[in-house]
This record gives structure tokens, sequence and C-alpha cells, in this order.
């Protein structure tokens, strides 16, 4: 199966599914493509006895949303790894994130053609998605690699501004 969408964002984590609830606020297509089966990303696969956040569990509140930040109460001051995966899920419902998000989904290869100013990811089963842009929001807990081409260790940004801003 193939699919086309402007961004691809390797990731279900707290930075992907923001990063796909901003994109959909500017009116860019993206999808998630995510190796789990869920939403929350370091919170998802790291369900050892005692896991819990080393800061503030407030700090872990999306402040893009006011009315979420005033109903959701963390139980605890430095919430356990159940309580911050159980924020992500409602989060996603709330947003309804997982309509753009395709669980169980690991990449394989993910290749860039210049001419053509698109990426090419095959996953696992040999799907493929196409994208003009590919962010990966797999965090630090995934082991860093930089890519094998000049300049991989640079910080890069996406310029997305040509597209119209959402009223």
């Amino acid at each position: 199966m193939e699919q086309r969408t402007e961004v691809a964002i390797i990731g279900a984590g707290f930075a992907g599914m923001y990063l796909l609830h901003r994109l959909r606020g500017l009116g860019v297509p993206a999808r998630i493509l995510e190796a789990g089966g869920g939403v929350g990303g370091t919170w998802y696969w790291n369900r050892y006895p005692g896991a819990r956040c080393d800061i503030e569990s407030i700090q872990y509140s999306y402040q893009f949303d006011a009315e979420l930040q005033q109903q959701w109460e963390w139980s605890e001051r430095y919430a356990t790894q159940p309580e911050i995966l159980k924020y992500a899920e409602h989060v996603a419902d709330r947003h309804d994130l997982r309509q753009d998000i395709q669980f169980n989904t690991r990449i394989r290869s993910a290749t860039h053609d210049e001419a053509a100013s698109e990426w090419t990811l095959i996953d696992q089963d040999g799907g493929v998605t196409t994208a003009r842009f590919c962010v990966m929001a797999t965090g630090l807990s995934i082991g860093s690699q930089l890519a094998a081409y000049p300049g991989a260790g640079e910080l890069c940004r996406a310029d997305l501004s040509h597209r119209p801003m959402a009223a």
C-alpha cells in the first residue's frame, strides 16, 4: 500500500503528537508513523516498575490547550509512567490525533530524492509513504544516528512559511 502526505512524522510521542496537531492547524497534511501500538513515546515503551518523570508533572501539560490544562489534574507532583501515558492517550483522543497515526509501523528505510524533492519511507511490511518533509520525532530514548551526508549534524528546520496561516 502506498500513501502520500506533505509531512511524515516518525514517532507518536509528545513532540510527534504536538507537531501533528500544529500542522493540522496550519492546514498542512501530515501523518505519524509509529513503531508501537499506542501513543506516548517513552511513556509507551518504558513500563518498568517505578518508572516516573524526573520533572514536575505539570511540565508534561501541553501549553497549546488552555482548557485541557485547567481540566487535567495530576495526582502527584512527579507522576508515574501509567499516569503520563494516560495523559498522552487523553490528548490523542481529545484532539482526534489517532486518525492520522499509523501504529505498529517500523520504518525500514527513508530515502530522499533531491530531484523530486520528496522522501520515500518503506516500513517493515513493505508499505510505502512519500512525503515532502520527514521529521524524526523519535526522541532521545531511541538512540542517535546521524545520516550519512555532509552537514547531517547541523540543526535544520523545514520551511513551511509558504503555507497560509490558519485563522
